[in-house]
């Protein structure tokens, strides 16, 4: 894609993150056939993204490192990681508790199927080799998300049928950072 950076994020990004994540949220819902629960959950995951923004921002990536990818200074995805979540820990009895959970992988409706979310997470990747992380957790409770995460990464290491309600199913997978690169 053209004009595409993949940066750090800075302060005066705020705004731009806040306009992002009320149109990818709803459209991930949408898309997901559980906007009912949008209103619900809307604002405890709009303000869970950003106190990982203003983690990243206060300790300069050290307790949660955040990717912004820009065209033309518009922000049109995102990817982190940081510590393992709470799902994760209380689904699997604290066994993940000490590995990094890649998350918050989001691209703009518009820009989707272009490549960014899988550039973002080569630049996540080549970050945590970078600092000798050897695996990372991920987890996701999207249909689509979690289609996308069989086909990287294969089955999932944990499966919860009906966690977040009917037919609505949670995942987590654990992987060896060595075999993303293969």
């Amino acid at each position: 894609m053209q004009n595409l950076v993949i940066r750090r994020p800075r302060i005066k990004d705020i705004n731009a993150y806040n306009e992002f994540f009320d149109v990818v949220l709803k459209d991930t819902f949408e898309k997901n056939g559980v906007i009912g629960l949008y209103d619900v959950y809307e604002k405890e995951i709009k303000k869970e993204k950003i106190e990982f923004l203003n983690e990243d921002l206060e300790t300069d990536g050290k307790k949660r490192y955040i990717l912004l990818a820009t065209t033309n200074d518009k922000l049109v995805g995102t990817a982190s990681y940081g510590p393992s979540n709470n799902d994760i820990n209380k689904c699997t009895n604290n066994e993940l508790k000490d590995l990094i959970e890649i998350g918050t992988v989001f691209v703009h409706p518009e820009y989707q199927k272009k490549g960014i979310g899988s550039l973002l997470l080569n630049h996540i990747y080549a970050e945590l080799n970078k600092k000798g992380i050897k695996e990372f957790c991920l987890d996701s409770g999207y249909k689509n998300a979690q289609e996308v995460w069989t086909k990287k990464f294969g089955i999932p290491q944990y499966k919860f049928k009906n966690y977040w309600g009917k037919d609505a199913n949670y995942m987590i997978w654990k992987v060896k950072l060595e075999d993303v690169f293969k």
